[in-house]
This record gives structure tokens, C-alpha cells and sequence, in this order.
């Protein structure tokens, strides 16, 4: 059975409320007055060419490929906006008058203050329907007469929310356990949105430029996360040490025929459970999920801004939410714009004093009882610079830091 509903539109000024009544985790939809992302032609063009510069970022595919070398099929600074780049790839003749589409993977993650203007578009959504836990990844495509489905082996435990940018979009969405596809159809500036549990495919009959934004949405979708965290903690705990001589061949069985898990197994159980058993997963979760809700999810984040040698003239503006978490014992974790680190408990002192605008170095060290140049002050500055979180004007006659 296939639905075509017609597109949902919502009062003006409703903004995400509406949305997160009428919409959220409901049947797939297409929104026409949505919050919308804010991204001009030439900032979109601009992520393009930025992402096809750097390896791995980019994907290209064709009707029935994906080609693992494009090369110059890629947007480059020749191409003056990306209308001259389907122009160009119209043209080409490695594609043959092949339909295409080019995605790139983290598109916003080394431009701040697009990734900035998304996550707090972001940010007005979840004030409404709940913050998610894990990272929410984002993909930006241009292409032209093509059909994209969803990649083999990946699982469909992802909510989608898809702002049109450009040109027009064709979604058909089954979600799972009914019998009904719901065909979407979608034009510049529209947001489509599925719950997660549906498989998709995209059609574009011309150009089209989307931004996709995943949601991880199912208990399973932890696991990857979980993991990785794990893993990381018991490379640390385990040390170097000398490597196993592979087991012989054959494996040496017991005269009944039973063979022994292999030593190198079970000590890598070993450790598993005496990671799990210590604070040390519960503490690196933190730290993550910190860095998380400072970011509204967006992840990855744009990398720390190099720091600077404070003075005690600096003048010091805080411009960006400080998330404060606390965990017992180990002391509170301080995070900004998606990075996360933890702090001393005396530090929540300058946290007290930055809430003013326009405080110097020098009265926020007399406000904490520290020396302005003193490490239990320069240090949380400076991971507060670093991170964006605040901004510095010079004293009269220094130059800008």
C-alpha cells in the first residue's frame, strides 16, 4: 500500500512546538515551514568544496556504483557555485550523462559557526521533544537524476530529519511492522522527517542539495558508542606487554576432545570485567555525554581554537552555554560547544564570576581568591578559550590575541 500524504504546514512563528506535538516520531512527513537551517547557496557550496578537499569525506555514486577514485569529479575552487558544478558534471564524460550524487560526511565539523547555527537550530528542537544520548551525525548531497537507498548493512535505527536546500526531493519511506510506503514529496526549504525503524529511498529527477541529519533513536544504537569507550579504557589498563605466540596448528585438545579458550580470550575477558567493575566507565560516559549536550548532539565538533597568553587586562565575554555536570568523588566536568573536560571543585567559583559580561582576568582572580596568573585560573580559561565558550577583548594598546 502506498500513502502520499500532502505536505504539513504549520502557523507561522510555531516554530518547533508544533512540530514536536504534530510530527515528531509520527508518520513519515514533509513540513513546508519548519525552523529551517539557516545555510545560503554560497555557505553550502562552501562545505562542498571544503569537504571534497579532504580525504575520506566525500562520497560519489552513480545509478549502479560508487566510484572510489572521482578525482576532478569533485567540487573544486573552479566551480564558483554548486549550479555551475552540476553544470560541469552534466557535462562530464566520465558519467556519461549518468545520474550522480555526491554526499559528504561531516560536512559542518571545520567551519564553526555553520556547525554553531545548526546545533542551535538543533538545540530548539530537543527543548521539545527531549535530548538525544548519542551523537547525531550529519550528511550534506548534491546530485542529479538519481535513485539513493539505503547503504546495505546499515540499520535503520536512525530518526531523519532532511532539509530541502535546493531543487526538489522525492522520499519513499517504509517504516518497519506496516504495510504502507509513504511517498514523500519535497521542494526547497520543506524538512522531511521519519521516525526511526524506516527504510528509504531518495529520488532526485534534477538537482537537489540536501542537509540529512540522523538521530540515533533505539536502545541497540548505544552499543557501537558503549563499546568504543570501553575499548579505549582497556587499551589503557592493559600496558604493554609482550604478544602471544599464535597457537598451534592443529589447536591441542583435551583426549575427550575438547578444546580450551584460547589464554589470550580469556584475558581479554579478564580485563572487560574488571574495567566494568571500577568507576572509570561511568566517568568516560560522562565526559561524553557532557561534551554531547553542549553540542545538542552535533557530532563531531569543529576542533579546540589555538589558545592565547592571557594578561590581567584581557577582558573576558562569555558567549557560548558552560555545561556543569557533577560526578561525586571525581569532581564536576565542565563542557562547551561539544568538548568536555574536567575541572577541580574550586573552579565553580569562576563559574559564578563569568556570569557577568565584560569581567577582566585580573577581578576574576580576585573573585575566586587566585592569582591572575596562576595555573587554578589560566588553566580553565584557557580550556574555555580553547573551546569557544568565552571570547577576549585586549587592554588599551595590545593588539587583537
Amino acid at each position: 500500500m502506498t500513502h502520499s500524504p500532502a505536505p504539513a504546514s504549520e502557523a507561522p512563528g510555531s516554530g518547533w512546538r508544533r512540530f514536536a506535538r504534530a510530527h515528531w516520531s509520527g508518520d513519515p512527513v514533509v513540513v513546508a515551514d519548519a525552523p529551517g537551517t539557516g545555510l545560503t547557496a554560497a555557505e553550502t557550496h562552501a562545505l562542498l568544496v571544503a569537504a571534497a578537499a579532504r580525504p575520506g569525506r566525500t562520497r560519489l555514486t552513480t545509478s549502479d556504483a560508487v566510484l572510489p577514485a572521482p578525482g576532478p569529479l569533485l567540487p573544486g575552487p573552479d566551480d564558483p557555485d554548486t549550479a555551475a558544478y552540476v553544470r560541469r558534471m552534466a557535462a562530464a564524460p566520465e558519467l556519461a550523462g549518468d545520474g550522480w550524487l555526491l554526499t559528504a560526511t561531516d560536512p559542518l565539523a571545520h567551519d564553526f559557526g555553520l556547525w554553531a547555527r545548526v546545533r542551535d537550530v538543533l538545540d530548539g528542537l530537543w527543548r521539545h521533544v527531549g535530548r538525544p544520548a548519542l551523537p547525531v551525525t550529519a550528511e550534506l548531497a548534491v546530485g542529479d537524476r538519481h535513485h539513493a537507498p539505503d547503504r546495505p548493512g546499515v540499520r535503520a535505527d536512525t530518526a531523519g530529519l532532511t532539509w530541502v536546500l535546493d531543487g526538489s526531493l522525492t522520499v519513499r519511506v517504509r517504516p518497519e511492522h506496516t504495510g504502507t510506503e509513504f511517498v514523500l514529496h519535497a521542494r526547497a526549504g520543506d524538512l522531511v522527517h521519519w521516525p526511526a525503524g524506516s527504510h528509504h529511498l531518495d529520488q532526485r529527477s534534477g538537482p537537489c542539495t540536501t542537509l540529512r541529519l540522523s538521530v540515533p533513536a533505539r536502545r541497540a544504537s548505544a552499543l557501537p558508542y558503549v563499546s568504543e569507550v570501553l575499548g579505549a579504557l582497556m587499551r589503557d589498563d592493559a600496558g604493554p606487554r609482550p604478544e602471544r605466540r599464535p597457537l598451534p596448528s592443529p589447536v591441542p585438545a583435551a583426549p575427550d576432545g575438547r578444546i580450551a579458550v584460547p589464554a589470550a580470550l580469556r584475558d581479554c575477558a579478564e580485563l572487560l570485567r574488571g574495567t566494568l567493575a571500577g568507576r572509570a566507565p561511568e566517568r568516560a560516559l560522562l565526559l561524553r555525554w557532557a561534551a554531547l549536550r553542549s553540542a545538542a548532539g552535533l557530532h563531531p565538533p569543529p576542533p579546540p581554537r589555538p589558545g592565547i597568553a592571557f594578561s590581567p587586562a584581557h577582558r573576558l565575554r562569555r558567549v557560548a552555554e558552560i555545561v556543569r555536570v557533577a560526578d561525586g568523588a571525581d569532581g564536576p566536568v565542565w563542557a562547551a560547544n561539544g568538548h568536555a573536560w574536567p575541572v577541580p571543585a574550586s573552579c565553580d567559583r569562576l563559574l559564578t564570576a563569568l556570569r557577568g559580561s565584560g569581567t577582566t582576568v585580573a577581578e576574576l582572580a580576585r573573585a575566586a581568591g587566585l592569582r591572575p596568573a596562576s595555573p587554578e585560573l589560566t588553566g580553565p580559561l584557557d580550556a574555555l578559550y580553547r573551546a569557544r565558550a568565552v571570547d577576549v577583548e585586549p587592554y588599551p594598546g595590545a593588539g587583537r590575541p
